[in-house]
This record gives structure tokens, C-alpha cells and sequence, in this order.
């Protein structure tokens, strides 16, 4: 039997970094967000001794270890803390694919994380929901593999759609609601624009954590603002009313401002170039996706604007995704030989 599943990456609009411990347990966090039609794609096929091997087709790396191993340091790490997490004593070929670059700010490693979750518990059985994968995904990335970071892509990959997740104690799902006309509009109005480098997320989040040790009033405030444009742009979205959608841009390069505030290594000058340069052609507003350094600009558009602010972010060498919002998350199926 061989089980095949795939988990998009997402794209957030705010929120962003408030989802991130110990920040969300003790003050409370809130992202709203959205999948796209980008996944990374996983297949197992079981095998007849106790190894696991691993192919990854974007980058044509083999690995091949034993089910067990708890060496963390090398790359493939994510497919250890998987296979010891969830107590698999099989061995497995595993092979992934990825319709995004490694670094691109939009959840990837979680992703991956769901999917293989999702493979294993149909192979298995292990009757796990949305949550129960999520969940999984979570303590397998920031408690086995003690990787810094939020909790918000996890969520994300597993339940799909336009949400809004509440992080405090619990984790809380809560699909937007709102009509087709203004999730067509938000459609049309954004850019995702790839320009350039990856982002080490832990280093960055690393000095990010900084702030918050030291309780710096200007980070609390920061924090704040983030969770206040998520809350500000949710309110848009399920009003309903088109012509409040601008205040949607307006609000990312608020939230914008406020991430950049918490660290020197969020944005570069190479970001600030495609920034500024969209911004003079009609962009109200934008951010880029993940934890900073390199990756994907997500731009709101004046929608008359939007294909001269594209020409002029290709002159510039940036390379334009094309991108329609996926309401599925994990999505798993099995072949029989």
C-alpha cells in the first residue's frame, strides 16, 4: 500500500509572531491567515526492514537511517521526530516534494510536518483529526526537535481556508465568514512576490525573544499593534462590504511597521528596495511572509494599479507567484498495488 498526501502553505495577513511561546501563553495571540494553492506533497510506501529512507525531489537528497534514530543535527530531522513521536517501529520509503522553495516564509517545514502526520495516521489508523495532527505537528517541531517558533502554520496546513486562530492555553480555529465577492476581491488585490535569500527563522526569532525576556515596553507594544490588526482586518473581512477593503492594505503596512520594530534582521535593504519601489506604484500596503531576512512580499494593490506595480517589481528582478486561495487543508489519499 502506498499513502500519498499533500498540505498547502499559507500566506498571514496579521497577527504574525504573537503565536509564538512563551508571548501567547501569558499575554494571549491571534493570527488571521489563509492557504494557497502550493503544497508540499509526501508518499510512504512500507518496507521490509527497519530503515527509513528518505528522497527529497526538490533538492535530490537521499537519506537513509535507522527507525529510532534520535540524531537531530543533520538535515531530515523533521522525518526522525516524526517517525519516534508518533512510535513507528516500520521502515518506510518516504519521498517529498515541495511546489515552493526551502525559506519562503510560508510555513514549508510545517507543512511537511502535517503531511507526514496525515500519511502515518491513515496508514496506521490512528484516527487523529485536524486538531489531533496539528497538535502533533507542534510538539514534534518546538518539544522533540525544540525548534524555535509559533504555532500558527501547523494549524494553518491542517485545517486549510481563510481563519482566525486564537493561541493562549488552548488553540482556537475559527473559519472567517464572509461572502465570495470579498474573498475575490482580496483575491485580486494581492501580489506575492518572491524576492530573493531565506530567512533563518530561529536566529531571527532568537532576538525577537529578546524583547519579550526583558519585557521592553516598545516589544509589548509592538505585540499589541500585531494583535490589533489582526483583530482590525478580521472585522473588515466579515463585514462584508467591498469598500472597506482598503483599510485592509492599510492595516498590513501597519502591522508591517510594528513587526519590523522588533528586530534589525526582519527586513534588509534589498526587501526595503521592492517595498518602497511597489509603494510609490500603488501598493497600500504589505509584509513579508514568515520571520524576516529573505523569502515573499505579500503586497496589497490598488486593484487599477495592480499590473503596472507588477512590471515594475519584475524590472527590478522580482519574480511573481501566481496564487488562488485554497479553502483545504491536509488532504490524504491511499493506492493499492
Amino acid at each position: 500500500m502506498i499513502i500519498r498526501s499533500k498540505a498547502p502553505f499559507r500566506v498571514s495577513f496579521g497577527g504574525g509572531g504573537t503565536d509564538m511561546p512563551p508571548y501567547c501563553t501569558e499575554h494571549g495571540g491571534c493570527v488571521i491567515s489563509t492557504t494557497i494553492d502550493r503544497y508540499i506533497c509526501v508518499s510512504i510506501e512500507p518496507r521490509d526492514d527497519d530503515k527509513v529512507q528518505v528522497l527529497s525531489i526538490n533538492d535530490n537528497k537521499e537519506i537513509l537511517f535507522d527507525v529510532g534514530d534520535k540524531d537531530y543535527t543533520e538535515d531530515f530531522e523533521l522525518f526522525k521526530g516524526v517517525i519516534n513521536v508518533l512510535n513507528i517501529n516500520d521502515g518506510f520509503n518516504i519521498t517529498t516534494y515541495s511546489d515552493l522553495p526551502a525559506g519562503s516564509g510560508m510555513g514549508g517545514s510545517s507543512s511537511l510536518c502535517v503531511a507526514l502526520i496525515g500519511a502515518f495516521n491513515e496508514f496506521y489508523n490512528l484516527k487523529l483529526n485536524k486538531h489531533d495532527i496539528a497538535s502533533k505537528a507542534c510538539n514534534i517541531e518546538r518539544v522533540e526537535l525544540k525548534q524555535k517558533g509559533g504555532y500558527q502554520d501547523q494549524f494553518a496546513a491542517a485545517y486549510g481556508g481563510f481563519n482566525f486562530i486564537e493561541f493562549s492555553n488552548g488553540i482556537k480555529v475559527s473559519p472567517i465568514k464572509t461572502t465570495e465577492e470579498m474573498i475575490n476581491e482580496l483575491q485580486y488585490s494581492l501580489i506575492l512576490c518572491y524576492v530573493g535569500g531565506s530567512h533563518f527563522s530561529s536566529n531571527i526569532q532568537d532576538e525577537v525573544l529578546k524583547g519579550y525576556k526583558f519585557e521592553k515596553k516598545s516589544f509589548m507594544e509592538a505585540m499589541q499593534d500585531l494583535k490589533d490588526v489582526a483583530y482590525s482586518m478580521r472585522k473588515i473581512i466579515e463585514s462584508k462590504d467591498i469598500s472597506q477593503l482598503n483599510k485592509f492594505g492599510e492595516f498590513l503596512h501597519k502591522g508591517w511597521l510594528a513587526k519590523k520594530s522588533l528586530s534589525s534582521k526582519i527586513s534588509n535593504k534589498n526587501i526595503e528596495n521592492f517595498y518602497l519601489t511597489s509603494r510609490k506604484y500603488g501598493v497600500l500596503g504589505g509584509k513579508l511572509l514568515g520571520a524576516g531576512g529573505g523569502g515573499h512580499l505579500l503586497l496589497f494593490s490598488k486593484p487599477n494599479k495592480k499590473f503596472e506595480v507588477i512590471k515594475e517589481l519584475e524590472k527590478i528582478g522580482g519574480k511573481i507567484v501566481n496564487f488562488h486561495f485554497n479553502p483545504k487543508g491536509l488532504e490524504v489519499w491511499k493506492l493499492k498495488e
